[in-house]
């Protein structure tokens, strides 16, 4: 579901800039709206994984748009092992502001889920496991 919200919406948005004649053309000065700056425009960011344990799927889609599917997988068969990180890279057209992430461990333990994450404003996100309490968190960089 979210991967068709995604091929739709890169469709629509590439259809939409090819069919607009000022696309790229340059603007004056007075014609430009201030806007509020955005930290990470490009939407990329690195995941650490600092829980203690492997992680064999880690999923990301844009938030709101359904059930995680295959194509929301970035790790396709690799293992993502504790102390180790990934750097996340989007595609240009992507547009989403917040996007939801969830992982499955390599135990088999179930998994994890964090909705809603504002990717314009995140460089990091790390994984942590705290065993007393039984919580796996996300620091947020």
């Amino acid at each position: 579901m979210k991967s068709r919200f995604l091929v739709t919406a890169t469709l629509i948005l590439s259809l939409g800039l090819s069919l607009n004649p000022v696309y790229g053309a340059p603007t004056s000065p007075a014609s430009v709206m201030p806007t509020a700056t955005i930290e990470n425009p490009a939407l990329d960011f690195t995941l650490v994984n600092r829980t203690g344990y492997s992680i064999k799927a880690v999923y990301i889609g844009a938030s709101g748009t359904g059930d995680w599917v295959k194509e929301d997988e970035v790790l396709k068969g690799r293992t993502f092992r504790n102390g180790t990180s990934l750097d996340i890279t989007f595609h240009p057209r992507a547009t989403a502001e917040e996007w939801d992430i969830m992982v499955e461990w390599s135990d088999g333990s179930g998994r994890e889920e964090w909705l809603a994450l504002d990717l314009t404003e995140i460089t990091k996100l790390t994984l942590v496991y705290d065993e007393k309490r039984d919580v796996t968190s996300v620091i947020i960089e």
